[in-house]
């Protein structure tokens, strides 16, 4: 397993207490994880590997999110357990498309 994805597992909060361990590396406070983990990767010397992210697609799988997330609940609220399973393995299945797309998981 690489850093990078060692760095990734880990949460802004850590990833702000390790790059504090380098001078070279400010402002990260206002930084997002994608950027923490690119600047901790450069000031190590890491090699930085682009992830293309298929971001209208994401959006699109988004969309479908929420109103499978809004079936979920008209199901819940009707007490249909069939209805419910059914959707949330929907959801499950979107929710691994949108990983797939940002490159997080193959």
């Amino acid at each position: 397993m690489s850093s990078r994805d060692e760095l990734e597992k880990l949460t802004v909060i850590k990833l702000r207490e390790i790059a504090k361990e380098y001078e070279q590396i400010t402002g990260t406070s206002g930084m997002k994880k994608e950027a923490l983990v690119n600047a901790i990767l450069e000031t190590r010397g890491e090699p930085l590997v682009e992830v293309n992210k298929d971001e209208q697609s994401i959006a699109r799988i988004k969309t479908q999110i929420r109103e499978t997330l809004k079936q979920r609940d008209s199901a819940l609220e009707a007490k249909d357990r069939t209805k419910v399973a059914a959707v949330r393995k929907t959801l499950k299945k979107l929710k691994r498309q949108t990983r797939i797309l940002a490159g997080k998981k193959k």
